[in-house]
């Protein structure tokens, strides 16, 4: 894994940083880090990192700003935000954070957190579909929703829709059953992806949204606040 840690703060990166080297002897898996002291330095570098770990608050630029150009660079990197002001954690989840860490570090805590980043990189496989006779591999990870199609149905990514000649129901057996639910009939959705429900409407960070079946309302927001809890909220 290539684990960068900005923060100002040089303790907490000391910390944080021989945190990473302990759990990196305990687990006995690969973990190269690189620290920056500012937003700027990060975002200079012509690294591709696994996670990140972000101070909320810095000189210069912040880190929801430092987020959301990083999603521009690389969609697939998980972000940890660290910060001694746990209100803004709602306003975050347009750049689909990891975690949340609250000062000061809880080493138990880390250590949970890469456990389920080593678990969710074993869910998240590509998928192969076939579209127009041609064999292509789709990224599970960026796939906002499923919709059917007729007999087959369409795949909605961050950056292309695909015809794929499977079913709805096909396509969901080949993908992570924490984050993705069948919120309608003809339709499925990845819940990293949502930025907002309401009403019977779930909204994508895309801008797209889509009509939650009525029979599927209540068992939906009973799984969406549990994946919250378990996959995107965790001081």
């Amino acid at each position: 894994m290539q684990i960068a840690v900005c923060d100002d703060e040089k303790l907490f990166r000391s910390d944080l940083c021989d945190a990473l080297s302990e759990y990196r002897r305990e687990k006995r898996v690969s973990v190269d880090v690189f620290e920056f002291e500012n937003a700027q330095q990060l975002l200079d570098s012509k690294e591709v990192f696994d996670i990140v770990f972000l101070d909320y608050q810095m000189p210069g630029i912040d880190g929801l700003s430092a987020a959301r150009s990083l999603r521009t660079k690389n969609s697939i990197c998980s972000i940890i935000f660290v910060t001694s002001y746990p209100d803004f954690v709602f306003s975050s989840f347009e750049v689909r954070p990891f975690r949340f860490f609250i000062k000061p570090l809880d080493r138990n805590k880390l250590k949970d957190a890469l456990d389920s980043y080593i678990h969710q990189q074993k869910l998240l496989n590509p998928i192969v579909i076939t579209e127009n006779g041609e064999q292509k591999t789709i990224p599970s990870e960026d796939i906002i929703y499923i919709e059917a199609n007729g007999k087959y149905c369409l795949i909605r990514t961050k950056n292309e829709t695909y015809n794929s000649s499977k079913t709805i129901s096909k396509v969901l057996e080949l993908l992570p059953e924490h984050c993705f639910y069948r919120i309608h009939k003809s339709y499925a959705i990845n819940m990293y992806f949502v930025s907002a429900i309401a009403g019977n409407e779930v909204f994508f960070i895309n801008g797209e949204k889509a009509v939650i079946g009525r029979n599927h309302l209540k068992d939906f927001k009973n799984v969406y606040r549990s994946f919250v809890k378990n996959y995107y909220v965790r001081g």
